[in-house]
Order: C-alpha cells, then structure tokens, then sequence
C-alpha cells in the first residue's frame, strides 16, 4: 500500500515539475547570495495549484519506519573531515528539537528515533548514507544538512522519501518536490537570476566603490561573480576589485590587502571561508585600509566574536537574530542548555529548524497514521509557517524554487552582535536575469 501511495504522488507531481533559475546561496561558512527565479518573480500559476490534502490512511496503513509507538528519522550531516566542523554541530540541535517533541508528546504516542550517518560532505558518500538509512535502518524520512545532498537527491526522490533540511545553496532542493528547506529552497539551474541585494545593501551603508574577494571553488566564485554584476547594475556603484583567483587554504594578503587600497574600495563582500576572512579583515586594518562596510558570509556564533578581523564586521542571517530573542529561540535554548550543548550558534540553530520543519510535517501528514504521501503533499500545501516565530511566515508551494529575497544582518560592535535596521528584515530591490535587472514588488517579498 505505502508504494501505491507513492504512486500515487508521483502522477501527482509528474509532468508539472518547472526548472527555474539560480541564485547560489549560503555554503555554511564560504558563501551566501541572494537570489530569485524567473517562474517566481513572474508569479503566475504553480505547479502545486491541483495538489488536494491526503488524509491519514483508516485503518492506518504504518509506512517504513511508522509503528505504533515510533517514527525512526535519519538524519545525514558531514560528522568528519574538512567540513565537519562547519556542519556537525547540526545534530546538537536535531536532537534538542526531537528531545522536546518527545518530552512534550508532540506526535502522540510516538516517540521520534534518530539515526545519524556521517558523508564527509562527499556526493558518493551521502548516496551510501542515504540507501543505509532507507534500506537497512528503515527510516521514514531524513533531515538533511550537508553540502553533499545532491548526491541522494534522485534516489530519495524515487523513494518517495521526505526530507527536510539547509538547502546551502544546492540545486536539488528546488529541483525535488520531496525536499524542503526549512525556510527555503533553490532555484534548479547553474544561469544566472540572482537578487541586488548585497548591492542594496552595501549602498544602504554608504558604499560606493565594491572590492569582492572569491575563491577558485565553483560555489565562492560564482557567488562573487554575482555580487560584482548585481553592484555594476547598481546606480551610483561600481566593482572596483574582484578575484576569485585565491584558493581555499590561502592565509596571507599582502598582495590582495594592497590590491584593495590601490583600487579605492570603500566597502567589501566576501566569499571566503571564516578564517581567510578574519585573517583578510586583520590585515586590512594593520595596513591602515578603512571601509564602509565589510560583509561576511557566515560565522554567526559567539564563540568568534574574540577573534582578531571581526569588530565592525557585518553577517547576513536567514533567521531572526538571537538577540531579538524570538519564541523559538527561547525554546532552543532551553533544550540545549538541558543537553549541556553550545546553542549561540548558526549551525546547531539550523539543525533545531530543520528538524522543525521536518515534525511539522508529521504533523501535517496526521497524528494518527502519518504517510510519507502525507508529508510530502501537506507541508507543500501548508501556508504561513514560521518555526514558532523564528522567521517571516512562509508558504511552501510559494517559495519551492525561489532563494531568499530578504535576510537579517547583524554586526560586530564592541564585542557582541547587534542586529541591523531596528531588526527588521532587509530585502532586495531588484531581480537580475539573463543580465536584466527587473524590480520586486512588495507582494513578492511575503515570506523574504
């Protein structure tokens, strides 16, 4: 019965599956943009528009990993090498959220069980973690939080399988209509539509002149690539330096420092990992170059703000900052402090939301008998989730396919984070696509 269901949502969804543009969007600690679709800037019809809600199944009809007393979840994250320490701290704050779920009996009589597997951030490693998971483990769904999601993508797709997680920028998470972000997801191509909105605000802070400093990582120089174009089409603005020409292990810039001063650059983008930036930042201040504003990707987390290059620095968050102390972060707190783990951070935060995202499927699949069918067709047709006010409503058929067009920034003063523009959310102003730029509207902007 629970492959006639699947069936059954693949004729759903088959045939109506749209490919809408990129923006690439945050790698953790290397890169975030901005960035929109072409299908979501138009609006018009969704492919979701004859999705009806499923019910639960009577008598109940138990899924994989659905019995009378449990729901085994699976959750894939890179527990070792280079990017471990960039996501494994996710699964401090899946295990926070499914610890309150159980506590609270959120879920009824079932208690949620978490199987974790490590891909190291590797493609082939994440297929074989996910085909464990499903076929040995057998578990319902999975919460995924990894740069290597793409490598299951397909597989858990033709699985019918639900997973919910940190799209970080990975094309799979608008491609896949089994996937959801726990805000967002990605527009499905490599092209080129991506929002201003590191332009807007730069101009906002005074910035004229823009210095963006890349990698020769695909990911960071796309990203800085964007950032320069969205400035050029940025009136009053111009890129006055950009480079993507560095490498992920650089440390020392010299040369790029004088690069900088010699270009007249009064602001500064980044798509560096952490410690190139802080590392960059330092060594601007010790050669006496002063900027308007300087803009991190990532490392948002107290435990940095005692490191040399980060005073004065902003970051651009797709939550609410902690400081503005939101329901939901009250709640996190709570259950990390309980379990003893460090919870002023981005990723274990993440990790608290995308297991959010993933219990309020169950949630819309039904108490009594969730279906994976249920999952994926009912949180898809759920509108004005906010994880408990940790982010601005949003409706998940509306924002399939299209990035963030807003996020919250905070900055470095005096040694803590200060959230930016009253707390409010800032939002881009324009769309850029196929190099022409089209203005959002208001409208547009429900959910950022």
């Amino acid at each position: 019965m629970a492959g006639q269901r699947a069936g059954r949502l693949t004729a759903r969804l088959a045939g109506r599956r749209i490919r809408i543009g990129l923006g690439l969007a945050v790698l953790v600690l290397l890169v975030s943009a901005s960035a929109t679709s072409a299908g979501a800037v138009g609006g018009g019809e969704s492919e979701f528009d004859d999705l009806e809600r499923v019910e639960p199944p009577r008598p109940c009809e138990e899924d994989p990993g659905v019995s009378g007393d449990e729901i085994k979840v699976g959750a894939i994250l890179p527990t070792s090498g280079p990017q471990a320490a960039s996501f494994s701290a996710a699964q401090d704050g899946i295990e926070a959220r499914f610890a309150m779920a159980n506590e609270t009996g959120e879920l009824g009589k079932r208690q949620l069980d978490l199987t974790v597997e490590d891909d190291a951030a590797d493609t082939a490693r994440n297929l074989t973690a996910a085909q464990a998971l499903i076929e040995q483990e057998e578990v319902f769904g999975i919460i995924s939080v990894t740069s290597a999601a793409a490598g299951s993508a397909k597989y858990l797709e033709a699985q019918e399988v639900p997973v919910a997680g940190w799209h970080v920028g990975i094309e799979a998470w608008g491609e896949n209509t089994n996937m959801f972000g726990w805000r967002n997801s990605q527009p499905s191509d490599a092209g080129g539509t991506f929002t201003t909105r590191q332009a807007d605000f730069l101009k906002e802070l005074g910035v004229t002149k823009v210095a963006v400093i890349g990698v020769n990582l695909q990911a960071s120089a796309v990203f800085a690539e964007q950032v320069g174009k969205a400035v050029d089409k940025t009136k009053g603005m111009e890129t006055v330096f950009l480079t993507t020409d560095l490498t992920a292990s650089d440390r020392e810039f010299t040369g790029i420092v004088e690069q900088i001063r010699q270009s007249g650059a009064d602001g500064l983008y980044t798509g560096m990992d952490f410690l190139q930036n802080t590392a960059l930042n330092a060594a601007l201040a010790q050669a006496g170059v002063e900027l308007k504003a300087t803009v991190f990707p990532g490392g948002y987390d107290t435990r940095t703000l005692g490191i040399d290059g980060i005073d004065g620095v902003y970051f651009g968050v797709e939550f609410k900052p902690f400081e503005l102390d939101p329901p939901a972060f009250a709640e996190y707190a709570d259950y990390m402090q309980q379990a003893d783990k460090h919870y002023e951070g981005q990723i274990p935060y993440i990790g608290w939301l995308s297991a959010d995202a993933f219990i309020q499927g169950l949630k819309e699949a039904g108490r009594s008998c969730p279906t994976r069918e249920g999952f994926i067709t009912n949180l898809r047709l759920l509108e004005g989730y906010d994880a408990n006010g940790a982010f601005l409503p949003v409706d998940f058929a509306e924002i399939y396919g299209r990035p963030f067009y807003c996020v919250y920034y905070v900055q470095v003063v005096d040694g803590a984070f200060v959230p930016q523009f009253d707390g409010d959310p800032f939002c881009a102003t324009r769309v850029i696509n196929d190099g022409k730029a089209k203005k959002l509207k208001p409208a547009q902007l429900r959910g950022g």
